[in-house]
């Protein structure tokens, strides 16, 4: 009398539950990929509140599957903390893992004189603690930049949401910016540049 080669009961429905279970997470990381694909208003992304309703409570577990699977896309979940400090106020979006290279920058209309605009622009808001009025921005910008130079950036930065700036025309960092530029390591190019150029200039 043969063995029975069928698997045990037991083992059988935990391989069921896996697959079943598996089956679920693919869904639900598709369903977020599409859900952050759409573009909601002038701000892309989809904020924690948003997600939950989406996914369900466990949406941040899929966010990450999901910012694994597209690592072969050179792509990324990104998360933008929200002025409330909350998850539901959190804003999720995709993002380029590796920065731009200046010729795909181009690509999406940007010039490199626009660039070092903005550049500027974060340094010094971030040397005044966070806010500067935009008569002092585009005075220091004026010694570095053509005059219609600085209007022209200055207003599409604003209107693009990389630059905030209130009735009091103070200027500060725009969501944008928080989401898609390395503050960090922008500081860390400009003072090592910084740096350089006094090294030259004192030879």
């Amino acid at each position: 009398m043969s063995e029975s080669t069928n698997p045990p009961p037991a083992a059988s429905n935990a391989t069921q539950e896996a697959a079943a279970e598996r089956a679920s997470l693919d869904r639900k990381t598709r369903k977020a990929f599409q859900v952050l694909l759409i573009q909601r208003g002038r701000n892309p992304g989809v904020k924690g509140w948003e997600m939950r309703r989406y996914l369900g409570k466990d949406y941040k577990k899929i966010l990450e599957v999901l910012s694994d699977d597209l690592k072969p896309l050179g792509l990324e979940v990104h998360l933008v903390p929200g002025p409330e400090g909350t998850d539901d106020s959190t804003r999720f979006l995709l993002r380029f893992r590796d920065p731009p290279t200046l010729s795909e920058a181009e690509t999406a209309g940007f010039r490199i004189d626009d660039l070092a605009v903005l550049a500027a622009t974060i340094a010094l808001v971030n040397s005044k603690q966070g806010r500067i009025s935009r008569k002092e921005l585009e005075s220091f910008l004026k010694t570095k930049f053509p005059r219609w130079r600085i209007d022209y950036s200055v207003d599409r930065y604003i209107k693009r949401g990389y630059l905030d700036v209130d009735d009091k025309e103070l200027v500060r960092i725009g969501w944008r910016t928080r989401a898609e530029i390395d503050e960090r390591s922008l500081m860390t190019l400009i003072l090592a540049q910084g740096t350089q150029t006094k090294t030259a200039a004192s030879k």
